[in-house]
Parts: structure tokens; sequence; C-alpha cells
């Protein structure tokens, strides 16, 4: 005689799948405002619905920080000094479902922001992969690197049903001489042409305390340059460690967001960092000039006391 239990018991299992299942689609389906699970609602320069708040001055260490997705980097081509290569990237969500476009809230105008740094921390790009149009969870970039050796990449997003930015990490090695490291000194003033850049911080950076960094840009009259928008505001910094662990991503002080693409800005911008550790950390400006074409990126030396 067959033994029923064992149908019995998988229909038993499927009943009580089923409401779980239906729950998760229910809420996979519903249309969700993305600022209801955000700290800050505001609209970028084309009038829609972005995130445009001063971001987080906490320093973020991915060695010992993750999240649950799945990335998958890869080069289509070969890394190679001074040549443009192409990058794929394949993300999978907790559930394993991919990462498309309509799973990404629009932070700083961008779905996705990537920050690609080599081990020298000298030559750092701050790029945004596009959603590919046929496969969910495939996203491309092409990126030129200007040293040999390995780089690391971060990546940098808002999953749209989720209150929190994600962040992940990868690497790929560059054919080529790599160079060394270099000597980092806690320079806070950089040469542009015949721009000077400086970065003020008030008082002493150390360990677990929050800062206040003051940047300010001034032609060779001394008259402070003017600034135009950049991703949603008039300049945006990063903060490495020598190591590359992980990164600090800093927004200037809400009260000096840009109102409209034309309007520009000059004088100080204030960011605020917490470092972790003591020691030196590498921190990049990345800002446009009202008078010059593309993006300038501007680096700074940061000495941490204990």
């Amino acid at each position: 005689m067959a033994d029923s239990s064992a149908p019995k018991s998988i229909r038993r299992s499927l009943l009580l799948a089923i409401p779980f299942i239906l729950v998760y689609w229910l809420i996979r389906s519903v249309p969700v405002t993305p600022c209801d699970f955000l700290h800050k609602e505001s609209y970028n320069l084309e009038g829609e619905l972005d995130y445009c708040g001063p971001g987080d001055a906490e320093f973020v260490d991915l060695s010992i920080r993750k999240w649950p997705m799945n990335l998958d980097f890869k080069p289509i081509d070969k890394p190679t000094v001074g040549q443009p290569c192409r990058f794929e990237i394949n993300i999978k969500q907790f559930d394993g479902s991919p990462l498309g476009p309509d799973d990404v809230a629009r932070s700083h105008t961008k779905k996705i922001h990537l920050m690609a740094i080599n081990q020298s921390l000298e030559d750092y790009q701050h790029l945004h992969p596009v959603a590919d149009e046929l496969f969910d969870g495939t996203w491309r970039f092409t990126m030129t690197p200007e040293m040999g050796g390995n780089y690391k990449v971060f990546l940098d997003f808002i999953p749209i049903r989720s209150p929190r930015r994600v962040l992940l990490a990868s690497s790929f090695s560059v054919q080529g001489q790599a160079k060394e490291n270099i000597e980092i000194d806690g320079n806070l003033i950089s040469k542009i042409g015949d721009q000077t850049f400086s970065l003020k911080k008030s008082g002493r950076a150390k360990i677990g305390n929050e800062i206040s960094l003051e940047l300010n840009g001034v032609n060779q009259d001394g008259v402070p340059v003017e600034l135009t928008p950049v991703m949603g505001a008039f300049a945006h910094m990063v903060a490495f460690d020598p190591q590359l662990n992980g990164f600090a991503h800093l927004h200037p002080s809400e009260d000096t967001l840009p109102r409209s693409l034309g309007e520009a800005h000059a004088g100080p911008l204030t960011f605020s960092f917490v470092p972790p550790k003591e020691g030196i950390y590498r921190l990049w400006a990345q800002i446009r000039l009202k008078d010059k074409k593309g993006q300038t990126f501007i680096p700074f030396n940061l000495l941490v006391d204990s």
C-alpha cells in the first residue's frame, strides 16, 4: 500500500509557503516613492526627485563591512595604460534577483557612482555605469587608466526599497609597470595651472572626531574661482586610506547646494569627515570650473592624529 504521507507533507509545505510568496511579490510590485525610505527629500537640477543631502561623513571600511549583494566585475578589454577599456558589472540583490535601473534611486543625479583609484593614489576617476537595455543587473562603463598596476573600484548607490546606501568593492590590474606609492606628506594645498586650491581643517584631525574641511580656490590674483554644478553640488569629495580598504564620499553643507544648472559659486565650501584611524588619508575634490570644460580633480593629503 502506497504511503500517502509524503504527498500530504509536500502539499502542506506548499500551502504554508504560498502566503509568504504572495507577500514577497506584492511588496515588490507596490509603487514606492523612494523618499519614503530616505532621510532627505529634494529635487535635482532637472526638477526630478533626487537625493542631494550632505551625505555621510563616516569612513566605511569595506574589508570588515559587507552588504548582502553579489558583484561580478570584469574588464571586457585588456586594461592598458592610456587606452580606453570597457568594463561590465553584474549585480544581484540579496534574494538573487538582478539589480536593474528601476531598482536603484537617483542620487546626486546618477544611479550608480563608481570610484576607481590606483594603488599609488595618484589616478582617481569618478564614473557612472549605465544599465544594459536588455539584461537587468548588467551595467557597463568605459575607463582609461593612467597608470599600471592594481586599481581598486568602489560602487556607491541606493536601492530604491532600502533606507541605506550600498557600498561594494572590486579590483582590476592594468598592464604596465606599477608605480611605487607616493610619499604622502600631509599637504593641504594643490596647484592646478595658475589656480591654487587649499583645504583648511578646523583644529587637529583626530580619530573618531568629526572635523570640518573648508575648500577654497583662488586664481593667480587671489580672486576666488567660480564653480558650476557637478552632480547636483558645487563640489564632491572622497577620502581614501593608503591601503584602499574603504572610503568616505563627502558632499558640501546643504546651504551651498545649487538651485539651477546655470548658477555659479565663488568662495569656500565646507565638508565634514570622521576619520576612523590615525595616519594619512588621500582626499580628492571633484569640481567643474566655470571657465574650463570638463571636470577637475584636486588631491589633498590629510594627516590624522591619534
